[in-house]
């Protein structure tokens, strides 16, 4: 078992979650390997979770896909938390399938939400929120989050919620659609209410306020109004996204490119011109030179030019 952040300083004033890892034979390298992921990435974790002390060490568990519990877990799970045991599962091997990009960061997403539980005195959150805030904590906005949102927006328009929690139990498709859409909003109400705000959301949250409640109290707006207006937002971009994705566009890009590449194709052959004018021109004057140097030998030591 290899400690992780025992001994770590403090960042600021907030203390860092202790990670004991452990792994079977044949995955002692990708144990060591995580042992020196740095832990100050977690920071962000701990400011959304409106945390300054992470609580008990943390179990983070690898396993084979040779295992059961790899065979029995559908392909697409590539981890997964248990706060009520402290407890992290990992699949190292799946560790880059969306909406992880690497082990790490894999890694980094199921601590947080054993934080987030921590910060909810292990009372539920809908999962939409849950998995978005892990996924603010875990990484930047992505190229795949954007493409998969904007799929989501032109292929099946608005989700609600409640369809929403569903997307995340309907396959990996339908799993990476709710990830995504997950995503954007939550990182939407972070931008318009600061990180503090889910922290707060998660507090009350704690005291045993419903989650609607809890939401109003600590974004200051309500819940069905702030998805309402991340909609609103997502549909000014769905309105171009057909256009942009058509043949009429494909086509202007494809002219523009062609009338770029004759122009550059123009610039070159103007300059080519200009070289071989320049050169033709320096060989008829080394013509006329020398044969002025043939006409008069004693001409060589002149100052005489042709121009």
């Amino acid at each position: 078992m290899a400690l992780v952040g025992l001994h770590a300083p403090a960042v600021g004033q907030t203390a860092l979650p202790t990670l004991r890892i452990e792994a079977p034979d044949g995955l002692e390298a990708v144990r060591e390997k995580v042992s020196r992921f740095p832990l100050d990435r977690l920071t962000t974790a701990m400011t959304l979770a409106g945390l300054t002390h992470a609580g008990p060490p943390i179990d983070v568990l690898l396993i084979a896909e040779s295992s059961d519990l790899a065979r029995g877990t559908p392909p697409w799970i590539s981890g997964f938390a248990d706060p009520g045991r402290n407890l992290v599962v990992l699949f190292p091997n799946r560790a880059r399938f969306y909406p992880s990009d690497s082990l790490e960061t894999l890694l980094h997403h199921e601590v947080a939400h054993i934080l987030f539980s921590r910060a909810a005195q292990g009372r539920p959150v809908p999962r939409w929120f849950n998995e978005g805030l892990a996924l603010a904590a875990e990484r930047p906005v992505g190229l795949g989050d954007r493409s998969r949102l904007a799929w989501t927006l032109v292929r099946h328009g608005v989700v609600s919620l409640s369809e929403l929690e569903r997307l995340f139990d309907e396959g990996r498709a339908a799993n990476q659609r709710a990830y995504a859409v997950a995503s954007a909003l939550v990182r939407d109400l972070l931008r318009a209410h600061g990180e503090a705000s889910a922290g707060r959301v998660l507090s009350l949250v704690g005291q045993d306020r419903p989650f609607d409640e809890a939401f109003e109290t600590g974004m200051g707006e309500p819940l069905l109004a702030a998805v309402d207006r991340f909609w609103s937002r997502q549909r000014l971009w769905g309105r171009w996204i057909p256009f942009l994705s058509g043949p009429t566009f494909l086509w202007m890009v494809i002219t523009l490119l062609a009338l770029y590449a004759i122009r550059a194709h123009r610039r070159r052959r103007a300059a080519q011109r200009r070289l071989w004018e320049a050169e033709e021109q320096a060989e008829t004057e080394r013509v006329l030179r020398q044969r002025l140097l043939d006409a008069d030998p004693g001409a060589s030591g002149s100052s005489y030019e042709v121009h």
